[in-house]
């Protein structure tokens, strides 16, 4: 095991060179008391919906030597993913290949690069990545609880190296907590004071939701996510084209009208789809947002 401590600016330059546009450490303490009331009140008030993974290990997600035993230090890391050009009918963050793959390769990189120790987490473990975002100073929150990073805004995929080194240095959030949602509601009733309703909210039901849309769920400009609160970001005027070509929609993607959509068939999605975070719908999933979207 290498005991020598973390070089911050070395892992930072090496992260640079890989194509992350923020990096940031914090030491691997419990999540601090604000935000932990916070997430186990949203689990009291049912906004994960069936989503049921989320009260899962929840002692994990605030206590991060829970999850890796021997973990001292966390290093968030975002990459950029705003495409170039976008088929409407798609959420932003899946135009392009599934960023689970594409940020996973990429931290692991950066792990065998920085010769570290531990595990890379992209969204799919009880890690609090938002909350470390912020704690690691990459990011600020957005008053609708998303994380926008300085000069790329709420555009960015978020990832964690749990470290099993200390490190030379260690970063501040980049502003304090303060108070999310407040005055959100009149833009989308899912965002409330204690955090996004999942239940009301369209990506949820567009994405998760394995049944029966509820029938006062209007799809408009998409059929695959939402955007609205995103868009609706102050920070959103920061965000500019990613380089990664990865998270570019394919030629095939955006040629694909209105009528393409609706007469999709099981053999198209396959081929559209492939490699992508879309594919999490499952082609039934897909035609039964199409079926309800009324594009305007």
């Amino acid at each position: 095991m290498n005991s020598a401590p973390l070089n911050s600016n070395q892992l930072k330059a090496q992260a640079q060179r890989l194509g992350f546009v923020a990096c940031g450490i914090a030491p691997a303490e419990p999540v601090q008391e604000w935000y932990a009331q916070g997430f186990r009140r949203w689990l009291q008030l049912g906004f994960q919906a069936d989503m049921e993974y989320m009260q899962n290990h929840v002692e994990m997600r605030l206590q991060p030597a829970l999850l890796h035993p021997g973990v001292k230090s966390i290093v968030s890391l975002a990459l950029n993913y705003m495409p170039t050009h976008q088929q409407p009918g798609i959420s932003l963050y899946a135009q392009g290949k599934d960023y689970h793959d594409v940020m996973k390769e990429r931290l692991r990189q950066l792990m065998t690069e920085a010769g570290l120790q531990g595990r890379c987490f992209v969204d799919t473990a009880p890690v609090l990545e938002r909350y470390w975002a912020w704690r690691c100073g990459i990011g600020e929150f957005c008053q609708n609880g998303l994380i926008s990073v300085p000069g790329y805004g709420p555009t960015v995929f978020l990832g964690e190296i749990f470290a099993e080194q200390e490190a030379d240095a260690y970063d501040e959030p980049l502003s304090p907590a303060s108070e999310r949602f407040t005055g959100w509601e009149s833009l989308c009733p899912a965002l409330t004071p204690q955090g996004l309703d999942a239940r009301l909210c369209l990506s949820y039901q567009t994405i998760e939701n394995r049944g029966e849309l509820p029938h006062d769920i209007h799809l408009k400009r998409t059929f695959y996510g939402c955007d609205k609160c995103l868009r609706a970001c102050p920070q959103f005027k920061e965000s500019h084209p990613t380089t990664e070509q990865a998270f570019q929609p394919s030629d095939e993607l955006l040629g694909m009208k209105e009528e393409d959509w609706r007469a999709l068939t099981p053999e198209q999605y396959k081929v559209l789809f492939k490699g992508s975070a879309v594919k999490r719908a499952k082609y039934e999933g897909l035609i039964r947002n199409i079926s309800k979207w009324k594009k305007q």
